[in-house]
């Protein structure tokens, strides 16, 4: 599994979706709508979260 592989999706309320990329414990998360990233050890939680929040549309 490379840095760049997908370890989990959300979809956000506005439709666009949360890519979490990575492994082990090095996570980056990016939001495909409004362009929010985050990159850390919780980029999951941060990622679910961020999701139920967010009222971007797709892009």
């Amino acid at each position: 599994m490379s840095s760049n592989d997908i370890a989990v999706r959300y979809r956000t309320a506005g439709g666009a979706t949360v890519t979490v990329y990575g492994r082990i414990c090095a996570y980056r998360a990016e939001c495909g709508g409004c362009r929010e990233v985050s990159v850390s050890l919780d980029s999951k939680r941060w990622a679910q979260n961020h999701a139920t929040h967010c009222m971007a549309l797709p892009r």
